[in-house]
């Protein structure tokens, strides 16, 4: 007869399994990306291959497989398939993430210096940066395409200037010249962000990366 402990152990297993199985459908470094994207908007397989350079068919093929574990869900909008997170504490999850590999090797990091020569980043921690937006005396740009901000978060929207990366040098008069400008885009692993302030700057803006998510921010702008 089976004993209760060994059906423990059998339960204990078969968890340890599922979760090695869902472990495995996000270790790959273009899931990883689709998951990057995936936490800024729900995106069609097309808008993802070419957000992270990959085929259709290989985007898909992977897309299938975080599906499969539960990790993404579809709908179905006229011809398309859109793809969005099945939970949003994947979100959470993804932060932590990188959270996990900075603290495991602090030179995981998009270093401005290496690639600008010139040190990019905002210098306040993040509550002293929550201050200083709520008090205005920053203006916090959201550089992200428009296909990434339908749907965010209303109080965040009342604190943040949204104009595209690639509208920057049209629409530079839309920002003041005032105060200092801090950039927030996807989150560390932009690329966007650092290019942004690197622009800014040579446009005469005094322009600083913020190294946060704007998931991160919404958050904690939230908070009273």
């Amino acid at each position: 007869m089976t004993t209760t402990f060994e059906k423990a152990k059998e339960r204990q297993d078969y968890l340890f399994s599922e979760m090695s199985s869902l472990l495995e459908a996000l270790s790959s470094p273009v899931r990883l990306k689709i998951i990057h994207f995936l936490t800024q908007s729900p995106h069609s397989v097309e808008q993802l291959a070419n957000k992270i350079g990959q085929t259709v068919a290989n985007t898909s093929m992977h897309l299938k497989k975080m599906q499969r574990e539960n990790i993404l869900k579809t709908e179905t909008l006229g011809q398309k398939r859109i793809y969005s997170l099945a939970q949003d504490d994947m979100k959470l999850l993804w932060e932590q993430i990188q959270n996990f590999a900075i603290a495991h090797n602090p030179s995981n990091i998009l270093n401005s210096e290496d690639i600008y020569e010139q040190n990019l980043d905002w210098t306040l921690d993040s509550n002293d940066t929550i201050k200083q937006i709520k008090a205005r005396k920053i203006t916090l740009l959201d550089v992200r395409p428009d296909d990434e901000i339908e749907g965010i978060d209303s109080n965040y929207k009342k604190f943040v200037l949204h104009i595209p990366f690639e509208q920057l040098k049209k629409r530079k008069d839309d920002l003041p010249k005032s105060r200092p400008i801090g950039v927030i885009c996807r989150g560390r692993l932009c690329v966007m962000s650092n290019e942004s302030t690197f622009l800014l700057r040579k446009l005469g803006f005094d322009a600083y990366r913020i190294n946060m998510s704007w998931f991160q921010l919404s958050q904690e702008l939230a908070e009273v």
